[in-house]
């Protein structure tokens, strides 16, 4: 190949070293794209080729997207499985000395999307990691928006597949020996739609996997974590953890819910059987509507409405737990005006749990510290209006509500009410926040004030009436003069630019007020970015006091749903206990019931292990058997 221009030079040795991903090239107002990266771009969304020389008269096919907007194409892409890699200039191009400096900041999978454009707010957004080892499998699932992170281990392979089902990751990253990664793809994709990654062995290496979940999770004890038993588990936590370092390229701060769980300690449902009870999508459409999600959910938050997906694809096992949500919910059935109240407070609760998510991921804006913010507003009512059942379950959640008022009154001090969306336009912090920026703004803002004199006197010293004062980025200020009037320009004007109609001048005193405005403007706009920073850090800090008062709102929002639920569609509260038999009375099927609008048979069952262990159920076509038997 011809010698290559030294910037093509550099994207090959970006590019080489992401070959698996399609590489996001920034070139000043733009994300471009090269090669086979263009064509691919190109056919996927529809956008037109062009190309760029590369080096003696070679030519690279070349397509992009404003940097500004690039968010929308990214979602495009991922949502159809790829994978993106963002390479930025590390450095103003105006004041770079040949080469800018340009380096990937971050990659984007279908499993590590942050933004709330690509994300679905009712679900959560899983990357499953699975390894396997001497006959043993572990598995964990991390959702990096909400800072959730799940992990169990097994010697049965059928204990594993289905929490593909109960979680269904968007990508699975796939290690270990004793795991064929190509039958494991295989039998993925005939059940989840998610991206398949083979992991090399390394990143599973045991004793570093292990210092990493104590390095990261802050766990000391693997016994008390419950992970002593689980070697693989160790391993396959510390592959995913090194995973999310190599694509995240930012602190993983807000990734510290660590749960790990044990089979059997919810209900087992294997593949299968939730494709066919329908319980969160259907089977040939695969919506909520006619699902038993669709029935139970009545949050009024995103993450209630995760949460009550979370609880119904792991049903609880243990009666004691299953008696103390009973309990919950009834007090806010038996109170409809305060539950009512409630849910008024909920309702405007922004999503906390995915705002701190991209607060310490570090690309946060201030709108969204803002909506945080006003997410916190919310705590001191629904505090007051939960306490006020009494119940014991809600009294304890209510206790452990931080009203985060600290929080709050940092981003209200600081960031105006109505902030620009781009980080780097200003006009962010509010005044009297720092004395810095409010005495660059009284300088700038006094200047053009100046600038406002200085045209007025012009016309008064000159006599040209139409004389103005303008300006643009190449030129700066200048003093524009139609060419009618151009014999009344004095001796001291310097000719800058000619016009069709106009001329255009500057003058020693105008270019030395620009220099000062555009000074400090330069300066505002620097000062208030780096402020912000560091305002963003101080939130960042403080993540788990958030993710965790996120969470608790999340769990009144559930038990208010499924409070409303019961009250409209007249549901009863079921004895459970460890015995065995099951006796129903008059049950109905949520989902039929609801999709009949109410004119639903009910009908009886009863089964124990002594006399009743098998019922026979007879009829003709579409007389309801597998509707008795869900």
């Amino acid at each position: 190949m011809a010698e290559l221009t030294p910037m093509m030079q550099q994207y090959f040795e970006i590019k080489n070293k992401n070959k698996d991903y399609i590489l996001f090239y920034r070139l000043g107002d733009f994300y471009e794209m090269f090669f086979d990266d263009a064509k691919l771009v190109s056919r996927e969304l529809e956008l037109t080729l062009t190309g760029r020389d590369c080096g003696q008269g070679e030519r690279a096919p070349m397509c992009g997207v404003p940097y500004h907007s690039a968010e929308g194409y990214i979602a495009k892409l991922v949502q159809k499985g790829y994978k993106i890699a963002i390479c930025e200039q590390m450095e103003d191009p105006k004041k770079a000395k040949g080469l800018v400096k340009r380096e990937i900041i971050r990659r984007v999978t279908p499993g590590t999307v942050v933004e709330a454009s690509m994300l679905d707010e009712n679900r959560n957004n899983f990357l499953g990691c699975v390894y396997a080892a001497g006959g043993s499998v572990g598995v964990c699932f991390a959702d990096i928006t909400t800072g959730s992170v799940y992990a169990t281990g097994s010697d049965n392979w059928n204990d594993i597949t289905s929490e593909f089902g109960r979680f269904a990751p968007r990508e699975v990253l796939v290690g270990g020996g004793a795991i064929s990664a190509g039958s494991l793809q295989s039998f993925l994709k005939e059940r989840l739609e998610a991206l398949i990654e083979p992991m090399p062995e390394e990143c599973f290496e045991a004793q570093r996997s292990a210092e990493r979940i104590q390095e990261h999770f802050k766990v000391q004890d693997f016994d008390a974590a419950g992970l002593t038993d689980l070697p693989c588990t160790v391993q396959c936590l510390g592959g995913l953890l090194d995973y999310l370092e190599q694509t995240q390229k930012a602190s993983l701060s807000s990734l510290n819910q660590l749960q790990v769980y044990h089979q059997g300690q919810y209900m087992e449902l294997d593949l299968i059987a939730r494709r066919n009870l329908e319980l969160c999508e259907t089977m040939r459409t695969k919506e909520k509507k006619g699902t038993l999600l669709w029935v139970l959910d009545h949050t009024r938050t995103a993450m209630g409405s995760r949460l009550i997906r979370q609880w119904i694809e792991k049903p609880l096992y243990n009666p004691l737990h299953i008696a103390r949500r009973q309990q919950a919910v009834g007090a806010l059935c038996d109170d409809v005006i305060a539950r009512t109240a409630l849910t008024d407070a909920l309702k405007r609760v922004f999503d906390m749990e995915r705002l701190i998510g991209r607060v310490a991921y570090g690309t946060a804006n201030c709108r969204d510290l803002r909506a945080l913010s006003a997410a916190i507003s919310c705590l001191p009512e629904i505090k007051t209006q939960a306490a006020l059942f009494g119940q014991a379950m809600l009294r304890e959640l209510t206790g452990k509500i931080d009203l985060l008022e600290d929080i709050r009154a940092l981003v209200e001090q600081a960031i105006v009410d109505e902030p620009p969306i781009l980080l780097r336009e200003g006009g962010m912090i509010r005044k009297g926040f720092n004395e810095e920026i409010d005495r660059l703004r009284d300088l700038a803002s006094g200047g053009k004030g100046k600038i406002a004199e200085i045209e007025q006197a012009e016309r008064e010293r000159t006599g040209i009436s139409k004389l103005k004062i303008g300006y643009n980025r190449v030129f700066g200020y200048y003093i524009e003069v139609t060419k009618s009037n151009l014999e009344l320009v004095p001796e001291g004007y310097i000719r800058k630019q000619t016009l069709a109609n106009a001329e255009r001048f500057i003058t020693p005193e105008l270019k030395e007020l620009e220099e000062l405005i555009l000074g400090a403007e330069d300066k505002i706009t620097t000062l208030e970015y780096d402020m912000f920073c560091e305002i963003r850090n101080a939130v960042a800090a403080e993540v788990e006091r958030i993710q965790y008062c996120a969470y608790i709102v999340s769990v009144i929002d559930c038990l208010q749903s499924l409070a409303e639920v019961a009250q409209n569609r007249s549901y009863v509260k079921p004895l459970v206990d460890d015995g065995d038999v099951i006796e129903i009375k008059g049950g109905r099927h949520p989902v039929v019931e609801k999709m009949m609008d109410g004119q639903f048979i009910p009908n009886d069952t009863y089964l124990d292990r002594e006399d009743t262990r098998l019922a026979i159920i007879t009829g003709p076509n579409m007389a309801g058997k597998s509707t008795y038997m869900r």
